[in-house]
């Protein structure tokens, strides 16, 4: 059995050939024959378990603030739902929904959907986000913690593609990964100032 994790995610992956379950307690990581038993009940493809771990993680980081709702509200002319945001009291979705459900006599069924609409496409562009950009991704065999691998990676649609070979501890990772993301910022600012000077060029 393999584990992995990934950058900023809550969590870790136990993989056995194509079958893989979440684990959120680390204790749970101690116990190899429950972790088995697990596996073969309640198993499903690795990509799948991978998408789902990193989703739920997301969707604990992210906030809404109610200016959000209501220009999403307005932009579909719906005025009456986007005044009703002001009686919003938080800022994380979970609350929102909870208040919005207590009480929907006041809110109503259109501001539900309205809401439960708004919320699904943050998620699905976080997700998106997170998904497309590269992590640092740390895997072992169980029971082996000491001889962990790092990589540098991104899971599109729950998929690993792994963009760097094995590096040998997660400082080095970071850094590694820090360096790609100074070069490509470095390299968007050379090509802005190339259009500008062309544009410039251009307009003389």
């Amino acid at each position: 059995m393999k584990v992995e994790a990934w950058q900023n995610v809550n969590g870790k992956l136990i993989i056995d050939d194509d079958k893989a379950i979440a684990v959120k307690d680390e204790k749970a990581l101690l116990n190899h024959e429950e972790l088995k038993k697990m596996l073969k009940e309640k198993g499903k493809p690795v990509n799948d378990v991978r998408q789902a771990l990193i989703k739920n993680t997301v969707k604990q980081q992210i906030k809404i603030d109610p200016l959000e709702i209501s220009k999403s509200f307005n932009e579909n002319n719906d005025s009456v739902n986007a005044e009703k945001t002001k009686k919003l009291i938080n800022s994380k979705p979970v609350h929102q929904y909870k208040q919005v459900k207590n009480e929907l006599q006041f809110f109503g069924e259109s501001f539900l959907e309205g809401f439960l609409g708004f919320y699904g496409l943050k998620i699905d562009n976080a997700l998106s986000r997170y998904e497309q950009n590269l992590k640092v991704v740390e895997k072992y065999d169980l029971g082996k913690e000491n001889e962990k691998q790092y990589f540098i990676g991104r899971a599109p649609e729950g998929k690993l593609e792994l963009a760097s070979k094995v590096l040998p501890t997660r400082e080095i990772a970071e850094s590694e990964l820090a360096k790609f993301y100074g070069q490509t910022a470095k390299q968007e600012e050379t090509q802005t100032a190339k259009i500008q000077r062309e544009r410039k060029d251009n307009n003389e």
